[in-house]
């Protein structure tokens, strides 16, 4: 409750001193931004962003296939591609026969 609380407050400030201080302060941030998104210093950290979310997630995705259908053990990762479907074993169990 405490969280919410003191964001509303942010968000309030924030505002306040937004709308205080005008068009012409938001075109100069603005500007200012546009400068850095400019920089190849900035793109560089944003794909390298992008790929380190997109890994991550696709091994987050794997570790749940492998757990939630039981293909051995999830800290392993056999096929790298991601577009291809995995192979799962079949894996029979003796005390069923």
């Amino acid at each position: 409750m405490r969280f919410r609380v003191g964001l509303l407050i942010g968000l309030g400030v924030g505002y306040y001193y937004g709308a205080k201080a005008g068009r012409e302060r938001y075109e100069q941030i603005d500007e200012w931004l546009d400068k850095v998104r400019a920089t190849t210093t900035y793109q560089d950290v944003v794909i390298k962003l992008n790929d380190g979310f997109r890994e991550g997630t696709t091994a987050a995705r794997r570790l749940f296939e492998d757990t939630a259908f039981g293909g051995g053990d999830p800290g392993v990762f056999v096929d790298d591609d991601p577009t291809t479907p995995m192979e799962r074993p079949v894996v029979s169990d003796p005390s069923l026969n």
